[in-house]
């Protein structure tokens, strides 16, 4: 059995530093409630449906695998439910990276929306998901076209939807490859985050809804590390689904506007009021907890 280092990756509580620690990757996962080693086969126990892999190269081959699963599912789905599209429009479907692309995606749908609802609808969701699942950028300028194709509250509820449904999906998959590829990709960052959860563990739901809206860390390194820091799914997948609402509620309401935008320095979504609105319900999601400190409950 091959032992790997993994110096400084788990944090001790009391000292609030890293430890230096050998770990038989085979048998032994992070506990984000003590900072401490648990073993994989007790943990399988309590999660009999997380099938977890525990060598480094099968957990990447799986990772692959599933990459190339899911995106074959994606593409099928999609030429299932997407109308008959003209040739000279077909170029124009793929994930936007700009807004001069978003914009002619949103001026072909919008053109298929009226007759083809529900095609389009379940499109944007497979394909939401698809991205959120393996981190994959593109999700803001969904979020935005969201905003342009749907009416305001079913984009919102749509993108939060997906997101979690998204995120939760890469909790399983993450959890399911086993902590050895974990370790060598965000091993480091894990750590640093671990010290956060011991402290906020009473509160997991709270701390969740703030962390989406906070810019650090990425969601692609929580998605990844969550399952391995012992939160459970429950508030990961409610926290997300609260969490993201609000910086969606910006996209979507930006999306509204996209035909009278006339470039990409028009789409101001970083303003002090958006930033002053997203810290005031950071604020309001952590009320509770202040009030259990408060009060001691």
């Amino acid at each position: 059995m091959t032992e790997y280092e993994t110096s400084h990756l788990i944090p001790t509580e009391q000292a609030g530093q890293y430890s230096s620690t050998h770990v038989e990757q085979e048998e032994e996962e992070c506990d984000f409630e003590t900072g401490q080693i648990l073993n994989l086969k007790a943990d399988h126990k309590k999660h009999p449906w997380l099938w977890q892999s525990n060598s480094y190269a099968w957990s990447l081959g799986g990772l692959i695998l599933l990459l190339l699963v899911f995106t074959g599912l994606e593409l099928a789905l999609l030429k299932l439910n997407l109308p008959d599209v003209d040739e000279e429009d077909k170029d124009a479907l793929k994930f936007p990276r700009n807004l001069e692309e978003l914009q002619r995606l949103n001026a072909i749908l919008s053109s298929y929306i009226n007759q083809h609802f529900p095609n389009v609808y379940v499109t944007y969701i497979i394909t939401y998901i698809y991205l959120q699942s393996f981190s994959i950028p593109g999700s803001m300028w969904l979020s935005i076209l969201g905003g342009a194709l749907f009416n305001f509250w079913l984009a919102l509820l749509t993108v939060s939807m997906c997101s979690a449904v998204g995120a939760s999906i890469a909790y399983i998959i993450s959890g399911s490859l086993g902590s050895v590829a974990v370790i060598r990709l965000v091993g480091d960052r894990i750590a640093r985050w671990n010290e956060q959860l011991v402290q906020h563990k009473q509160h997991m739901f709270n701390y969740m809804v703030v962390l989406r809206i906070a810019p650090f860390p990425p969601n692609w390194t929580v998605n990844l590390g969550a399952p391995h820091l012992g939160v459970p799914i429950c508030p990961f997948f409610w926290g997300t689904f609260f969490g993201v609402a609000a910086p969606s509620f910006i996209h979507v309401q930006a999306g509204a506007a996209l035909d009278r935008l006339s470039s990409s320095d028009d789409l101001k979504l970083i303003t002090p009021t958006n930033v002053a609105c997203l810290a005031a319900v950071a604020v309001v999601a952590l009320i509770p907890v202040f009030i259990r400190r408060y009060y001691k409950l």
